[in-house]
């Protein structure tokens, strides 16, 4: 069984942080002290044989909600309308425009209701998904006079947890997706949904070269090879399995340390931005993009 929350247990004990599981007066007081949130950002994606489709929801929520714990901050529920790009069974993609358009509501309605710190804690990575859900936010920055006083902070969970391990290990050894790394920590927050007895990988070749770039799941076709032509990208039909790593290396003990460990440095982190957030736009050094025109 996936852990419950101590809140379910007791009905009389207060669900906080966990807005959805909060009243309309729970949250109304919760907005008299504070105007500081934290959305999960997960997604629903091929994972293996091993681990559930819902596993970057799982680590986003359950996460989520013990750095709201820490930093005394309240958590939204978890976006799950995101894009994979995968399209093995089960997958949902949700196209990143549309993904950065729910984003961009959820944000809009809270801003309404009071809300002005936001922190994004991303748990499911992919380029067409980040690029969008940056672009997004900075043109509601830009273009959105609601949000003169708004700060929003996009904050990845890689960017988190032991310094000798962790995402800093995982990713220099290529374990991107539903490796060692994922594994353990689903073994540590949801140890009833692993099935390792059913752990399967894709052929060595596939494995090895989607270990090399997480992007090599795709391949690219054109009706005319030229660079003019954009390219139809989609996800390699000999791909079965959709497992980016070492999932056998995993370990409980290896899950509770990178958990405890992401958990107290992003809580720190996130309290230390919330410390120093006045709503009080500042410039800064600005650099420009990499020019797009080019007569090469």
């Amino acid at each position: 069984m996936e852990k419950k929350d101590n809140s379910m247990e007791n009905p009389k004990q207060s669900p906080f942080p966990v807005m959805e599981r909060m009243t309309v007066k729970m949250v109304r007081e919760y907005l008299q002290r504070k105007r500081s949130i934290i959305i999960p950002m997960g997604g629903i994606e091929q994972h293996g044989y091993h681990l559930p489709l819902r596993t970057d929801t799982i680590i986003a929520e359950e996460i989520g909600w013990r750095i709201g714990r820490k930093a005394d901050m309240l958590v939204a529920p978890a976006v799950t309308a995101t894009y994979s790009g995968g399209g093995l069974p089960g997958t949902i993609n949700v196209s990143p425009s549309v993904m950065s358009l729910v984003t961009s509501d959820i944000i809009l309605s809270l801003v309404a209701q009071g809300f002005r710190n936001f922190y994004l804690f991303l748990c499911h990575g992919g380029t067409e998904n980040l690029r969008a859900l940056d672009d997004a936010m900075k043109m509601l920055l830009r273009n959105n006079p609601a949000f003169e006083h708004v700060m929003i902070a996009l904050v990845p969970v890689w960017k988190f947890g032991p310094g000798d391990g962790g995402w800093k290990l995982a990713l220099k050894e290529g374990d991107w997706h539903a490796g060692w790394l994922e594994t353990s920590m689903l073994l540590e927050l949801a140890p009833g949904l692993v099935r390792l007895d059913e752990l399967e990988l894709d052929t060595p070749e596939l494995l090895k070269l989607q270990i090399d770039h997480p992007d090599n799941y795709q391949r690219a076709e054109k009706i005319v090879d030229d660079g003019f032509v954009v390219p139809r990208l989609t996800q390699r039909p000999d791909i079965k399995v959709g497992v980016m790593g070492y999932p056998e290396r995993a370990s409980l003990e290896k899950g509770a340390r990178i958990v405890r460990d992401i958990v107290e440095s992003a809580a720190a982190k996130i309290m230390d931005l919330d410390s120093r957030a006045d709503g009080v736009h500042k410039e800064i050094a600005f650099v420009p993009e990499p020019v797009l025109l080019s007569a090469d």
